[in-house]
């Protein structure tokens, strides 16, 4: 009983000086794309961008802004369903679209 109650302590101990010792400030909030911009990129990569009739764009919700990240988006309306492959090229969430895998 009394070893298990020293376990205990020692854990509350380890737990409270590692809780105080993180730093929260440097803790970042995730950025996200803005998913409305990205929609309008793959429409103007797509060419589907028509007055009439666009396009509708299923691309993934809530992507983090991390460099190198890939995902791709599909195009749908018309004849011809489309790809678009887009990678994150920078921290800033600027993008780069093309019809091929990157």
């Amino acid at each position: 009983m009394a070893l298990s109650s020293v376990v205990v302590a020692a854990c509350a101990v380890a737990v409270t000086v590692k809780v105080l010792s993180t730093d929260i400030a440097s803790a970042r909030p995730l950025r996200l794309l803005d998913q409305e911009a990205l929609e309008r990129q793959v429409l103007d990569e797509a060419g589907n961008l028509r007055s009439d009739r666009p396009g509708r764009v299923a691309c993934p919700t809530s992507v983090v802004v991390e460099v190198g990240k890939k995902f791709d988006c599909r195009v749908l309306g018309g004849t011809n369903p489309k790809t678009v492959f887009v990678k994150i090229i920078d921290d800033q969430g600027d993008l780069s679209l093309s019809q091929s895998p990157q």
